[in-house]
């Protein structure tokens, strides 16, 4: 029998993201290297039915799942999930919405190939529909 504990922490930090002012309902970033701004999402407010992950992709409500975190200092971490699952990126907003992107590939025995960070800012929309992805 597997332990449910990870699971019901990682939900509970969920909600501690958006129990708090300087929850992350919808931001829009502009992040070095990317000519698009990238959405970051907040569950529930996004357009996929799951309403337990964050989501971060090209338009806002829609793309890859992710799990979201309040750090104790402010932060607010963002760990994107490719389809199956596996993590492959971080976004940390600062509270003074500055955004560092961090990504990296694994390969399937396991390496990390192409790792890369880069730097950007966010800034809050008012709501899903408020956010144009242009």
């Amino acid at each position: 029998m597997t332990n449910p504990m990870p699971k019901i922490l990682l939900a509970l930090a969920a909600v501690a993201v958006l129990a708090t002012n300087a929850s992350a309902d919808v931001l829009r970033c502009k992040i070095e290297g990317f000519s698009d701004s990238i959405f970051i999402t907040s569950a529930p407010d996004t357009n996929q039915n799951d309403g337990q992950y964050a989501r971060i992709g090209i338009s806002p409500g829609i793309g890859s799942k992710a799990f979201a975190f309040a750090d104790r200092m402010g932060a607010h971490v963002f760990v994107e999930l490719n389809a199956d699952g596996t993590p492959v990126g971080l976004l940390t907003v600062q509270k003074d919405m500055r955004v560092i992107n961090s990504r990296q590939s694994i390969d399937p025995s396991g390496k990390v190939l192409a790792p890369s960070q880069t730097a950007g800012v966010c800034t809050r929309c008012a709501s899903l529909k408020a956010c144009s992805p242009r």
